[in-house]
């Protein structure tokens, strides 16, 4: 039976979910809360570290150890947004750890899809020796906002996605001009700043390394923003620029996946507390850059240099590239690229999807952002399900007499809107109905 999980529990567990989000990749970003079973307060929190470090639950416990050093610990339940592993990884099995410390009661949100989890659940040891598991719904919403990227390259073999643009008040993404843009405000930019920490990936086309020889890193924002946005649920039949909405609350919804991700970036960016730890960590929350590249004569050296000062200032080589198999290219340039990149250069057509997708697999991506071009919308949208999602940026001051509309495949349906000062944020999916 689930029983119903204490706000201050919620907000910790969301909290920390969030903090791990981008940070401990490709491990999955679990949250876990240590609760003294008598009085309720919370004695730890903790999330998932990096790849090789301490999964959430040990890191709880390895904090509330150092509160008690006489080694003697309260009765105390344990929350925590995945079911516990059981099978030695980089780390051992924290089903182990959990058998020692005998908590009173264990409460998880999702069952772990990892068939090496799945196939020899550790749960029925800890039933054995007296502790009250419980499978939590609420909890599982969190897992729901956080967990969705693993669950799908566990399942699906591949990341998660969610398509970003930002559109004119006409809805064009592009002036169709060939010139570098700036469509969304400044108020927008700090949000999609922390957006890019909380990915695995983000993929831009040909187009968009011609025109804007693009960074991709993640960079601390100079300020804070002033606000948090509000975000409005829209009813299900309701169109753009319909006002069928209510009043959502960011905290505690019923968002999943890139939803509820995006959704706790308007919440948490504002936080001086996580804004510290994301400076803090700032080299541990960069994505991956991944790069459609066009035909070798349109890449610019400033696009090369631009990459190579990234990956020093970064301290690693955070960059790939796909390299159409239909063009040829100067083995100097290869060089130059093989130079900049994590993995091996990619030589695929940029029609199959299939190998796109095995190639993404393949390099550990939980999620992965689409930030610009028809060429990758119209690769990628056909394929969303339920987690992924479609990202639109409407501004209220930009204007194109003309342009380039994005093409989705099907129509695009708006979840939720949000106002960041002259920017309206719309959050949706696309109905192939």
């Amino acid at each position: 039976m689930s029983a119903l999980l204490p706000d201050s529990i919620r907000e910790e567990l969301t909290r920390y979910s969030f903090i791990s989000t981008g940070y401990s990749s490709p491990n999955p970003p679990v949250a876990c809360v240590l609760e003294d079973a008598n009085t309720g307060e919370i004695l730890a929190s903790a999330s998932t570290q990096k790849n090789g470090q301490n999964h959430a639950e040990r890191e709880a416990y390895r904090l509330l150890r150092e509160k008690f050093p006489n080694g003697i610990l309260p009765s105390h339940n344990a929350y925590v947004t995945l079911e516990p592993c059981s099978h030695y990884g980089k780390t051992p099995p924290c089903i182990d750890l959990f058998l020692e410390e005998k908590p009173v009661r264990l409460e998880y949100g999702w069952k772990d899809p990892n068939p090496l989890v799945s196939s020899r659940s550790g749960l029925s040891k800890l039933t054995e020796i007296g502790v009250d598991i419980i499978e939590n719904t609420e909890l599982a919403e969190i897992s729901s906002k956080f967990l969705f990227g693993f669950r799908s390259r566990i399942e699906r073999r591949r990341p998660a996605f969610l398509l970003k643009t930002s559109l004119s008040k006409e809805g064009y993404f592009s002036s169709g001009e060939g010139l570098r843009e700036k469509i969304s405000s400044s108020e927008s930019d700090v949000f999609l700043s922390m957006l890019r920490a909380k990915v695995d990936t983000i993929l831009v086309g040909p187009n968009t390394v011609r025109v804007d020889d693009p960074g991709l890193d993640f960079r601390i924002p100079s300020s804070l923003p002033k606000f948090s946005p509000q975000i409005l649920s829209v009813s299900e039949n309701a169109s753009v620029n319909q006002n069928a909405s209510v009043n959502l609350n960011i905290g505690r919804n019923s968002c999943k996946g890139f939803s509820g991700l995006v959704s706790a970036v308007l919440k948490y960016s504002s936080n001086p507390d996580i804004l510290q730890i994301h400076k803090e960590k700032e080299k541990d929350y960069q994505p991956l850059r991944v790069f459609f590249l066009p035909d070798q004569n349109f890449i610019s050296q400033n696009f090369l240099e631009k990459q190579n000062q990234i990956n020093d200032r970064v301290g690693k080589k955070n960059a790939a590239f796909f390299l159409d198999e239909k063009k040829s290219y100067d083995p100097k340039f290869l060089s130059v690229l093989e130079n900049l990149s994590k993995f091996p250069l990619e030589k695929v057509s940029f029609s199959d999807i299939t190998r796109i997708l095995e190639v993404l697999h393949s390099w550990e991506i939980n999620t992965a952002l689409v930030e610009g071009g028809n060429f990758l919308y119209k690769l990628f949208s056909p394929i969303l399900s339920e987690d992924d999602a479609i990202l639109q940026i409407r501004s209220n001051t930009v204007s194109f007499p003309k342009g380039i509309l994005p093409e989705w495949k099907g129509k695009f349906s708006m979840e939720w809107k949000a106002e960041l000062g002259s920017d309206l944020w719309e959050l949706g999916r696309c109905s192939l109905d």
